[in-house]
């Protein structure tokens, strides 16, 4: 009966975190849509997020930062032939994730965008014009097809707060459209000191510098054209390449904290290295055939690699003529083929696809208690020291401490028990993780269940592994099988468990 009762309270905390997944991620976003000459761009182009179901987006902002360009008139040199602007900045103040997780924004006002026809009911929905950050430069617009673009999902940023639900944008505020984010096209984030170049071929000098950075990104996918720069805070989330295209559109399908390593391509020194986390996550290209097809082009796209292929070849996206679309307000999912997009597992803080020890780990060691604001210093990368803040005299400018996949964690966390009433990862988080991931070995001699306890079924396995050869037994790990494992093994079944 004791055990029982165990199992009807590991299902009620599962029951108690059904369905609480407290990330958001930039999830497609169609760029440029074909047939601009009908006006395609007005009524097609879209932004796309998706996460927990219901959840407040009041605070956080998308912003498209075009990178310039440099070597489309002269060899690339590092002197734009083209500036980097910011295109275009949205609020998502008072916004909040559909009831299936998603929410779209798009362009055209409410009547005139054909996006709202094809996306699920479910899902959010609004339009550039409602949800573009107001400033006195210009109105909002079409999203920029040239250059290389970066897709931000931010929150906190600077002269940025929020009161009472609502943004304030203080003095100096600047990520609004039209402004220059790196005056020295140095493919960084300016904090506001930075020179700003000077140009002796006829084109205007960059304009003084705004403060972009620090601010805190939640999610970014970036990708290069015509020499411009991008604007991720690692390059894992930059396409390594898109060779003889620059694409139309990008469709997540896999979300993950690290280079999952399952691919290879060739950098631009003709070496074979690694492909890029984006590479991996990503189904990217041209679309073709008719504007509300939205079908990716099997002769110009770029996908995960194949896992049958041999390391460079890309999943297909095209079985018996049916080939994979966009997928506005919905998940990325094509039966034809197969392929089907990631879903936010509750617990998986690690985003591996499952609740375990490796997620308990990670909520001890960077998640517990912790304040989503904590800050730290700015480390140049260039120079691998801080920067002072001239602002403030005698500190340094700060970079928040959950950006990216560490947020997301973070944003997980702190929702496994939405009931306990607190806004960072708790004690009652922890009790239901703890649920989710189940009994735990206690150390090296806990090899068979009921685990937290050694007895005759742990020497057993032990034994058993050992006389295999098995790696579990070999517990100094020096490929060997000996007496060192088997001292190690009774220390350790000696210690007991806690």
């Amino acid at each position: 009966m004791k055990n029982r009762n165990a199992l009807v309270a590991l299902a009620g905390l599962a029951a108690c975190a059904a369905g609480i997944q407290a990330q958001v991620v930039i999830n497609e976003v169609y760029e440029n849509p074909p047939g601009d000459a009908q006006g395609n761009d007005d009524v097609l182009e879209f932004i796309e997020l998706y996460g927990e179901p219901g959840m407040d987006l009041t605070g956080y902002a998308i912003g498209l930062f075009k990178g310039g360009s440099d070597g489309e008139f002269n060899p690339p040199n590092d002197v734009p032939d083209v500036y980097a602007e910011l295109d275009e900045a949205f609020s998502l103040d008072g916004l909040s994730l559909g009831p299936n997780g998603f929410l779209v924004l798009y362009n055209g006002t409410d009547t005139q965008s054909l996006i709202p026809l094809f996306a699920p009911a479910e899902t959010t929905g609004v339009s550039f014009f409602d949800a573009h950050i107001q400033n006195p430069n210009d109105i909002n617009g079409n999203l920029q097809n040239d250059y290389s673009s970066s897709y931000l999902l931010m929150r906190r940023r600077p002269h940025h707060s929020v009161v009472d639900g609502v943004s304030v944008y203080e003095p100096g505020y600047a990520i609004w459209k039209d402004e220059n984010p790196d005056v020295d096209f140095d493919g960084k984030l300016d904090f506001g000191i930075e020179i700003p170049l000077t140009r002796d071929l006829g084109i205007p000098a960059a304009p003084p510098p705004s403060r972009m950075d620090p601010m805190q990104i939640i999610d970014e996918i970036a990708w290069s054209n015509a020499g411009g720069k991008e604007y991720v805070r690692t390059s894992e989330h930059e396409i390594s390449e898109t060779p003889g295209f620059n694409p139309d559109a990008a469709t997540r399908m896999r979300y993950y904290s690290a280079n999952p390593m399952l691919g290879s391509r060739i950098n631009s020194d003709g070496q074979t290295v690694p492909t890029r986390t984006a590479d991996e996550s990503w189904i990217y290209g041209e679309v073709t055939g008719a504007s509300i097809d939205f079908k990716y082009d099997t002769a110009a796209y770029g996908a995960p690699t194949d896992p049958d292929g041999d390391g460079f070849a890309d999943i297909s996206i095209e079985n018996a003529g049916d080939v994979f679309k966009i997928t506005p307000g919905d998940f990325n999912d094509h039966a034809a083929t197969g392929l089907t997009q990631f879903r936010f597992v509750v617990g998986d803080l690690d985003f591996d696809g499952d609740a375990d020890a490796d997620d308990l780990a990670l909520f001890d060691a960077a998640l517990y208690m912790a304040d989503f604001d904590a800050t730290e210093d700015y480390i140049d990368p260039d120079s691998g020291i801080p920067i002072a803040d001239p602002e403030n005299p005698g500190m340094n400018f700060q970079s928040y401490v959950f950006q990216n996949r560490l947020a997301n964690a973070y944003l997980a966390a702190r929702s496994l028990d939405p009931s306990d009433g607190l806004n960072f990862p708790s004690d009652a988080d922890r009790a239901v993780l703890a649920g989710l991931v189940g009994p735990m070995m206690c150390n090296d001699a806990d090899f068979a269940s009921p685990f937290g306890e050694l007895n005759f079924f742990d020497v057993s396995a032990f034994l058993s592994a050992f006389n295999a050869a098995d790696a579990s037994a070999d517990l100094n790990s020096d490929g060997m099988f000996n007496f060192f494992d088997v001292s190690l093994f009774l220390s350790a079944y000696s210690a007991g468990c806690p």
